[in-house]
């Protein structure tokens, strides 16, 4: 398992702003930004996966493969949660109104960004490609279903799902328990 992974010295080499023990990044994951990174303990992160700008990964996190966190503006990942294959989350989005101009590659003041910290509190779950706009908290113990899209806070302990997400019933909270058995 640990070859398809950096090293303990690879990772220290990769720039990173700080990481913990029993981190796997997978050597297919690409990172921008390395000085803005910081991960603890336990974390796996899996086959391309994309890293890029402000992040901060807590404890017992796992990133699933084809996974992309655009952290311009901030992401930060709490404690226990979880990312499925294929999940984005946004700390920017571009204006497609026509009205200015879209891509980083212009200048600043001829674009329009939705932007604003993006924080998933612990024991939340990312169900697959599941979509989260910039600016949005979603709660301590949030499970979002397969294909949900996320642009607005979500209550802690509720499972969402939907374009956008809605609120389909409430999550029980048996790993508040099982997480201090570690």
């Amino acid at each position: 398992m640990e070859s398809n992974f950096y090293t303990e010295k690879e990772l220290r080499e990769l720039g990173l702003k700080s990481f913990g023990k029993h981190v796997f990044i997978s050597r297919k994951c690409s990172i921008y930004g390395a000085e803005n990174i910081s991960i603890g303990n336990n974390v796996r992160i899996d086959d391309f996966c994309i890293l890029s700008g402000n992040i901060a990964i807590g404890n017992y996190v796992h990133i699933a493969a084809y996974v992309a966190l655009y952290g311009k503006y901030g992401i930060e990942i709490q404690d226990f949660c979880g990312i499925s294959a294929r999940s984005t989350i946004y700390s920017a989005i571009d204006d497609f109104s026509g009205e200015n101009m879209i891509s980083p590659m212009v200048p600043e003041e001829l674009t329009k960004l939705t932007k604003g910290k993006v924080i998933l509190k612990q024991y939340t779950q990312l169900g697959y490609n599941t979509l989260v706009f910039p600016g949005c908290v979603l709660n301590e113990g949030v499970a979002t279903g397969a294909m949900t899209f996320v642009k607005q806070n979500i209550p802690a302990w509720k499972i969402v799902a939907g374009i956008p997400c809605k609120i389909i019933k409430n999550r029980k909270k048996n790993l508040l328990e099982l997480s201090k058995k570690i």
